[in-house]
């Protein structure tokens, strides 16, 4: 149970009674960066999922879905929803080898990357803008250590 009157007022800001609850407030995060995110990937045709996916076929091609879904902490079957996606748009084409399914960039793949690279630029700016460079270091490295240690439960 939250108790509102242990959450700390920040100053300027409306109190949240929810503001305490970890689980609110990743969510929150979660959809302020997502809607700056979806904004300037949109730019380029590509939701931020799809560019972090095809940033890891185009820095290791041949990479397999198993290794994709270890890096970008998503599961097989979404794996192999993003890459059916980005056959369509024919950025990335997979190749068997034996029982090993094998994911390549294709020259369109491989010539988003520097889109995908300012996206991220932008992004990364606007978000340091609003909650300051210092801010967003430690809080990205206290996040991504929470979700790997969440992670580890499974």
């Amino acid at each position: 149970m939250i108790n509102e009157t242990e959450t700390p007022a920040v100053a300027g800001q409306k109190d949240n009674r929810y503001s305490a609850c970890l689980l609110f407030s990743a969510n929150a995060l979660a959809r302020a960066i997502t809607a700056i995110g979806d904004e300037e990937f949109g730019r380029i045709g590509l939701s931020y999922s799809y560019a972090y996916l095809l940033c890891e076929v185009v820095d290791q091609p041949g990479v397999t879905p198993s290794k994709l879904s270890e890096t970008l902490f998503l599961t097989p079957s979404t794996i192999t929803r993003l890459v059916e996606k980005l056959e369509l748009k024919q950025l990335v084409r997979r190749e068997s080898e034996g029982k090993k399914t094998l994911i390549y960039p294709t020259e369109a793949g491989e010539a988003l990357r520097p889109a995908i690279a300012e996206a991220w630029g932008r992004v990364g700016a606007r978000y340091s803008s609003a909650i300051g460079p210092d801010d967003v270091c430690q809080l990205t490295q206290q996040v991504f250590k929470a979700a790997r240690s969440l992670d580890d439960l499974d």
